[in-house]
């Protein structure tokens, strides 16, 4: 450290704000980035705070300054800071100061952004409660991270427009919070009188069972499932007609996850069928060949009926009909109403005459209706499907007048029914289909094991034919329920992953090869080790457990070797299992010779003796080796026995020593806590303190072993003690020097009043009697305030002061090291020359710089009054130079 360093204090220490912020901007200086907190927290100057601040940067300091300080510019680069802070990166530590913060700031559009962004769950919480938009409280419900916060702020929302639109963008994200949504949309609309609760929920719950059916559903089909039949039967009497259609899409959906086996077609893989179905194509045909019938009148009645029946078969076909098949059939309806006409006017023509009178009808038509629609409610497709084709076979025989208006109405709307539910099926299996294909698809670059590869496409095999036996009932003529290019994509699929898998069973084939050769060269060296008498216990061990992991990993052998590699491994493991066997029942036998030699300790009188030969037997007992775990425990359990009362016994008289230990710590715990008291007494107390401490002291040396803690804690009593008395010394002696200082000002002044023939001020304060340099003092000041003192005699002794503060002042700046003036610098060598012969003559101690310091003092006040004209540079040197002495002799 520099001469001005040590003399003036460095840079970040000096009383200019303005030089000591530059120097916390600028400086490196190690001590200066030690004080950089505290500078940032007390520093008087805002100027500094905030250089310090800004020198730090961290979330702490600005936190905390935020919330203490109260210059502008400190808040403002605070908040300018914590703005980005607080939406980088969540900090659980600082969660309570940055909400502190975050309710000081009003920027609604930060709250905003906190609300949307902040990574602090809480922090996100307090901007939200502070926002009232319901179209932002909306979006924040659809986006928001945390569930429960989320759902805290549907309550917040009263309008029914907000709530149906998260609602519907909820649905596919969060069915808990489409939930509560739905439930507060619907508690607003039943205290307007908008919402039925019992209905509508029946109703909801039926569009869902209908959507899973049609195979409109992303997701967990079976939870789907599983959570609307749980629902179902919480409703209390849900409407019939809801009710029936519930349970047949709950059918449909149950037989289109379980996919029943009814046994075996596989489908045909005919990779160059068309993309095209087949309903579309059929159809297009039809319409060619009527368009082809030329002569529509020459036609006989059973050929126009063919036709009829050929396109109407066709047509009911088609699950979808499209654009194109619409346009097909308006190209047909022309020759449809010919033909229709030409099969009526045949039929009349050739219709002979009632012999006899037709037969009545004795069906009860709407029971048998009533089961049919019970089946199709019910979602079982294929009975009744042949119930519907029975009714209608009946039908059709009878006479057109016999059959009955209503039934004949009510059959087609049947029909129609069933072929809604087929083509539900259809979709919901198409739907099944394709999670089969996406399935197989990801076996191609799952890397899975190829066992598992092959098991996972024959399930999915499997599953296709259940999903094709479920669709194509008895009586259909179509062969495949599934589309031919939907077909295609499975058999591209399958082919692809098992190919993928092939290299793999071709590798392992070469592994489960090398597997074996390492077991017979692991078999040979097992059996020598088997059959070799100076093998340890350890080698045994490790190959047994060899032998044993091998023959739980014979999968990885060839599958024809398995059974032999099985057999060999047995005979080895008996071989070793024997040699083992014998070794452990030596190891068992020295240790019972062990536990008898432990057991005669007993009778040994000499405690010292008893434990030393404890310990040899111990010792001996882990040289021995370890034998089976059983016998190994059963033993050890014996050989304690008699050993542990040694040790209790043992424990006991170290407990005694240690609990007298413990008494010496306790008294010297009580007098490091005596030390600690004193040394925060009151200062009233602080006189008598300092002999307790050496009192303490005493008695703390004297009391035997101490413990490196207390003696710690001792000395930093100790030396918070002697600092307070230090501390109280040095204000003592600066509270007399400023009364010195007072009193020779009050002497000057009392000169400078009599100079200028003015009454002197002889007012002064009050002394202490045995201090000489304070009444002479006041002496000065009473002589100068006595009028009959002669002037010039004054003025004489006056001048002299002069020269004797002179002469303080310049050996002041002699020992400070600081320059004097230039018209002093002859009389500065004098007193240099002086003090050297001085010094080189007495053969005593020299004074130390304290001591100089105290006699120039003592000279200094001895020498008022001094001349008017020079006291003030004079005292200005004398201040200096007192400062820089009082630094380096610490007073």
């Amino acid at each position: 450290m520099s001469i001005k360093a040590r003399l003036f204090g460095k840079p970040w220490q000096q009383k200019d704000p303005s030089v000591r912020s530059r120097a916390v901007t600028e400086s490196d200086d190690p001590e200066l980035q030690a004080e950089l907190g505290r500078i940032a927290e007390h520093d008087e100057s805002a100027e500094v705070r905030l250089a310090a601040l800004k020198r730090i940067n961290t979330e702490p300091f600005w936190l905390d300054a935020r919330l203490r300080e109260t210059d502008p510019a400190i808040m403002q680069a605070a908040d300018a800071y914590l703005l980005k802070a607080v939406m980088q990166r969540e900090n659980e530590k600082l969660v309570k100061e940055r909400l502190e913060w975050f309710r000081r700031i009003d920027d609604a559009d930060f709250i905003r952004r906190a609300a949307r962004g902040a990574p602090d769950r809480a922090l996100r919480a307090e901007a939200l409660s502070r926002i009232d938009a319901p179209g932002f409280l909306g979006d924040r419900i659809v986006e928001e991270k945390d569930d429960e916060l989320a759902l805290s702020l549907v309550d917040r929302i009263d309008q029914p427009s907000t709530l149906a639109r998260i609602n519907t963008a909820l649905r596919r994200k969060s069915k808990r919070r489409a939930r509560a949504v739905e439930e507060r949309l619907h508690s607003l609309q039943a205290e307007s009188g908008e919402y039925d609760e019992a209905s509508a929920s029946a109703s909801r719950l039926v569009e869902r069972a209908e959507r899973l059916a049609r195979g409109h559903f992303d997701g967990d089909r079976r939870g789907e499932r599983d959570e609307l039949e749980g629902l179902w039967q919480a409703m209390e009497s849900p409407p019939e007609n809801l009710a029936r259609r519930f349970l047949g899409a709950m059918e449909i959906v149950r037989r289109s996850l379980e996919a029943p086996t009814r046994g075996g077609r596989h489908p045909k893989e005919d990779a160059s069928e068309s993309d095209t179905p087949t309903a579309d194509q059929s159809l297009a045909g039809v319409v060619e060949r009527l368009e082809a019938s030329k002569d529509i009148e020459a036609l006989s009645a059973d050929r126009a009926a063919e036709l009829l029946g050929q396109f109407d078969r066709v047509w009911q076909a088609i699950d979808e009909p499209g654009p194109a098949d619409t346009e097909l059939r308006e190209r047909a309806l022309p020759i449809l109403k010919a033909l229709q006409k030409r099969r009526e006017a045949s039929s009349k023509k050739q219709a002979p005459p009632p012999t006899a009178r037709p037969e009545q009808d004795s069906t009860d038509w709407q029971a048998e209706l009533d089961t049919a629609a019970g089946l199709i409610e019910a979602g079982n497709i294929v009975k009744s499907q042949a119930t519907l084709r029975n009714l209608r076979s009946r039908l059709d025989r009878l006479q057109p007048r016999q059959r009955p208006r209503e039934a004949a109405g009510r059959l087609g709307r049947l029909e129609g029914r069933l072929r809604e539910m087929r083509n539900w099926e259809h979709w919901s299996n198409n739907k099944h289909r394709d999670e089969l294909i996406e399935r197989i698809e990801q076996l191609a670059g799952s890397g899975q094991h190829p066992d598992a590869i092959s098991t996972a496409l024959k399930e999915a095999r499997k599953e296709w034919q259940q999903l094709e036996d479920l669709e194509v009932l008895p009586g259909d003529k179509r062969q495949h329920a599934a589309p031919a290019g939907q077909w295609r994509r499975f058999q591209a699929a399958c082919k692809n992953a098992f190919e993928q898998a092939q290299p793999f069973l071709e590798k392992r084939h070469e592994v489960q090869a090398e597997n074996l050769e390492q077991l017979e060269a692991y078999l040979e060296r097992a059996q020598a080790v088997a059959d070799d008498s100076e093998s340890d216990i350890d080698t045994l061990k490790q190959f047994l457990k060899g032998a044993r992991l091998a023959i739980r990993r014979l999968d990885d052998l060839p599958p024809k070797a398995r059974g032999k590699s099985a057999a060999r491994l047995r005979e080895t493991m008996d071989a070793l299992s024997s040699r083992l066997d014998a070794a452990f029942e030596a190891i068992e036998n020295e240790k019972r010779r062990l536990v008898r030699e432990a057991q005669a300790l007993e009778h040994e009188s000499d405690l010292k003796s008893a434990i030393d030969q404890a310990k040899a037997l111990q010792a001996r007992w882990q040289k021995t080796g370890t034998g089976r775990r059983r016998v190994e425990q059963k033993l050890w359990k014996e050989f304690r026995a008699p050993i542990d009362p040694l040790f209790e016994k043992l424990r006991g008289d170290q407990d005694q020593k240690r609990e007298a230990q413990e008494a010496e710590l306790a008294v010297l715990r009580d007098l490091v806590h005596q030390a600690e008291q004193l040394a925060k007494v009151d200062e009233p107390e602080l006189d008598q303190a300092g002999g307790k401490m050496k009192a303490i002291r005493s008695q703390f040396e004297t009391a035997g072993r101490r413990p490196g803690q207390l003696v710690e804690r001792f000395e930093k009593a100790e030396l918070a003690l002697g600092k307070r008395l230090e501390d109280r010394r040095l204000a003592e002696r600066r509270q007399a020097i400023e009364q010195l200082d007072e009193l020779a000002a009050r002497v000057q002044s009392a000169w400078q009043a009599r100079k200028a023939g003015q009454s002197p001020d002889i007012e002064m304060p009050e002394t202490a009697p045995d201090d000489e340099l304070a009444q002479s003092l006041q002496a000065a000041v009473q002589k100068l305030a006595d009028e009959s003192a002669d002037a010039d005699t004054i003025a004489g002794e006056v001048a002299e002061n002069g020269e004797r503060a002179r002469q303080v002042v310049i050996e002041m700046e002699f020992l400070a090291g600081l320059d004097s003036p230039a018209e002093d610098r002859e009389a500065r060598m004098n007193f240099q020359v002086e003090r050297l012969s001085r010094r080189m003559s007495e053969r005593a101690e020299t004074p130390g710089l304290a001591e100089e310091l105290a006699e120039l003092r003592r000279r200094w006040y001895a020498s008022f009054p001094q001349p008017v004209e020079r006291h003030d540079d004079m005292a200005k040197r004398f201040r200096k130079c007192q400062n820089v002495l009082e630094s380096m002799s610490g007073t």
